[in-house]
Formats: C-alpha cells, structure tokens, sequence
C-alpha cells in the first residue's frame, strides 16, 4: 500500500496560489460536467483507494524531498516510466542535492544522463540547479511563480512538484491526465483543450491529498485508461465513467490502421582505435546530437574525412531512435596509426572536435546511447573472438 503524501509531511498548503482561490472556476467546471458535491467525492474516494492500493512502488515515490520529486518529474517527460527507475537511483548517487549537482561540471551531469534521451533536460536541469544554488535556495522553490521561472520547468513541473513535496493545492495535467479526464466526463474536447482539462482537473483535485491525487491521475493514464485498449473492467472510475458505459469506448479500443512508416536513415559510425587502444570521438558535427559525443559519424552515402574507402571489419548493425527520426546504423572497426590517428583527430568539419579517449574515460562522458550501442557490438565481438586488427585496417 502506497503511504499518503499527507500522512507523510505536513497538511500546509499554499492559500495564495490561483487554483484554490479560483472557487468560481472549480464551481463553472463542475456545472460543466454536471457534477454535485456528492459525485465529486465518490471520485475522490474511489480513485485514492485505488492509488493506495496498487500503485508502483517507483523509487521516486520514497521521499517527498523537493529535489527528488523535481529530477523524477523531468526524467519522466517523454521516457519510460521503467528507464527511470533504473537511471535515478543513480542519478541522485552522484548528485544527491541541488548544491551537488550545480556545482558539477556539465560534462559529468550529462555522463549520468546517457540512456535517457532528449539531453536538453538534462542541460536544463543542471542550469536551473546552478541559478538556486547562486541565489540561496537548496531545494526546490516553493513560489509557483519562481518555480515557473526556471530553465525547463513548466506549468505541470511546477504542479507536479508542488502538490507532491510541499502539499499545495495545484492540478498536474499532462497528456495522460488530459485522457482520462476527457474520458471519464464523456468530453472528447478535454483531451487536446488545456484550459478545459485544467478546469476539471482542478474542479477534481482532492484538496486534502493533492499529490496523491496528482500521481493517481497519471497512474490511472499509464495503466488502465491507456491510448488504444483502455482497461475498463479494472478502472475504479469505470461505473460512473461516461466513456465506459457508452460504444466510445468500443471505437477507442479498435486499432488505429498505419500506413507504411517512413525509410530509417542509413548511417555509418566508425569505431576509430590508435594503436594503444585508444578511441576517437567526435561532438559537435552530427547534426541531431550536437552536444553529445559519438562514434565517428555519416550518413551511408557520404564519406568520412581522413578514412580511406574501404569501411574495415564489419561489426553489425542495429536500430535507433532520436525524437521521431529512425536510423539504421552499422558499424565498423578501424585502427590507425597512432600518427595517422594524431592527424585524424584535426580533420574534424568545423564546428565539431575529436577527441582520443580510453574505455574507462569514455564512462565519463556526455556521450549518446548511439555511441554506447556501437561500443556494445565491438565488446561482443571481442568476446568471441571475431575481432583481428589486420594490415588492410591499419
């Protein structure tokens, strides 16, 4: 049984913050939904229940430490709930305050990151803890205004970690609580209008447990009331919820049809070694991970700078992603001389830089998952034996 946030901290909550004192617009969105006093509870009632009883016991939800919740919310915008449950315990390993990770090198905060994606959260994460650090502040603000105000941080940022650390009364609403709000009012509309969906989320909102309700909500999104097969039976809103008791939900429940997706993108990564075993990597010239670094990088067709036209030993191939964009990289190994390598690392296309590194540098690095798949195919092939350097690789 997952514990209350209000059980777990005290009952303070923000009285001057816009949402609580808008009783006009909690009172205009539930005569929207046609809702009395008596409905809305039996929401409440049901849906907390519900969330005390099964939720995930995510690492996150441990603590109600401000800093915490603040790295959990951003790591979870647009990752998987299960790739954030690995990353953050070791995330807050090394930077465990606001002070500790301000006063990191960006180099390293973006080491830590790697395997999570979208790095600009990262950039900003660490930005905004550098801005705190300078001004006085050690953990996360409580002012929603100033909360607002910091690099990468949102409107649902801020009430997420409000309502959940400091227990003020904001609504949280992200694209799964949009879902389910419009689906259970039976309002398609609320599902892509964010001021309707704000409106009755906040008509919703448990005033006594708002970070409960705020993650009960999403959890509901994640698990049961999902895109495509919303599971109804297992909803706890289900007997009262407009789109289950309708033939909506049939339509909602069918598969969407997709068309042919579109060609992955051929690349090339070469994995580049000196003669002491060192690996060259680049930043700053492919042109969707500029800030990251990677393996030697082309699209299939172009030709990298300084490498003869024979590509080396194949080591295999494999499929990423970045954004909505697909690639399809294969990889080969390369060994120069140590003084070919030297001159290798200067023929880099401006604005890019080389850099030779050996393996246990390269575990500090602000380096993408695509330089960490092509590392995993060499490590394989290593492991089989399937790896000789010959004289036509030199």
């Amino acid at each position: 049984m997952a514990p209350s946030r209000s059980q777990a901290r005290g009952q303070g909550c923000d009285r001057g913050n816009p949402q609580r004192r808008g009783s006009a617009t909690r009172g205009s969105a539930a005569a929207l939904l046609r809702l009395d006093p008596a409905e809305i509870r039996w929401f409440r009632r049901r849906l907390l229940r519900w969330y005390r009883k099964y939720a995930r016991p995510w690492p996150w939800r441990a603590s109600a430490n401000s800093y915490h919740v603040w790295v959990a919310e951003v790591m979870l915008q647009q990752t998987r709930v299960e790739v954030v449950a690995k990353a953050f315990p070791r995330f807050l390993a090394r930077f465990p305050s606001v002070a500790d990770l301000a006063l990191a090198p960006l180099e390293n905060v973006l080491a830590v990151w790697s395997g999570l994606g979208y790095y600009t959260r990262a950039r900003n994460l660490h930005r905004a803890a550098q801005w705190l650090w300078k001004h006085g502040y050690r953990e996360f603000p409580r002012e929603p205004s100033l909360a607002r105000a910091l690099p990468g941080v949102g409107p649902y940022t801020v009430a997420a970690v409000l309502s959940i650390a400091y227990n003020q009364r904001l609504a949280a609403v992200d694209a799964n609580v949009r879902r389910v709000l419009g689906r259970v009012t039976g309002n398609p509309s609320a599902t892509k209008n964010g001021k309707l969906a704000q409106a009755i989320a906040v008509a919703l909102l448990d005033p006594h447990a708002p970070g409960d309700w705020n993650q009960a909500l999403m959890e509901l999104g994640q698990r049961l009331c999902i895109p495509r097969t919303p599971q109804c039976p297992a909803c706890p809103w289900q007997p009262r919820c407009a789109t289950a008791r309708s033939s909506v939900a049939l339509r909602i429940a069918a598969p969407r049809r997709r068309g042919p997706g579109k060609s992955p993108i051929e690349l090339v990564a070469d994995l580049v070694f000196d003669t002491r075993g060192r690996i060259v990597v680049e930043r700053g010239v492919f042109p969707y991970l500029r800030h990251l670094w990677v393996p030697v990088l082309h699209e299939a067709q172009a030709s990298a700078a300084g490498l003869a036209p024979s590509r080396g030993q194949s080591l295999g191939t494999f499929r990423h992603a970045i954004g909505k964009r697909q690639f399809r990289v294969s990889v080969y190994l390369r060994k120069l001389s140590n003084q070919k390598a030297t001159r290798f690392l200067h023929d880099v296309p401006a604005p890019g830089e080389r850099r030779l590194v050996t393996p246990k540098e390269l575990e500090h690095l602000g380096r993408s998952s695509l330089l960490l798949k092509s590392w995993q195919l060499w490590v394989r092939q290593l492991a089989r034996g399937g790896v000789a350097f010959s004289e036509a690789n030199q």
